[in-house]
């Protein structure tokens, strides 16, 4: 899914689960107005989905903010 924060695309690639690392993984990328691949601004990995969602929602990615203190002001564009 993504969203549109202060006119910046962020792009989440969720939760994902390595099986041979036996860990959890969580990407957010920020994509450019032509929709290509600018940066990633997120990558963190956790043993557990918990743990790696709290790092997700915790980090101020936003302009400073973390998800939580931004999810008022997003627009959620992509599903």
């Amino acid at each position: 899914c993504a969203v549109i924060y202060k006119g910046v695309k962020y792009f989440f690639h969720g939760l994902i689960f390595d099986k041979e690392k036996n860990e959890y993984s969580y990407v957010i990328d920020v994509w450019d107005n032509n929709g290509n691949y600018d940066k990633t601004v997120f990558n963190k990995t956790a043993p557990t989905l918990e743990k790696c969602l709290e790092l997700a929602q915790n980090e101020p990615i936003f302009d400073g903010k973390t998800f939580w203190e931004a999810e008022a002001d997003m627009e959620w564009v992509e599903w």
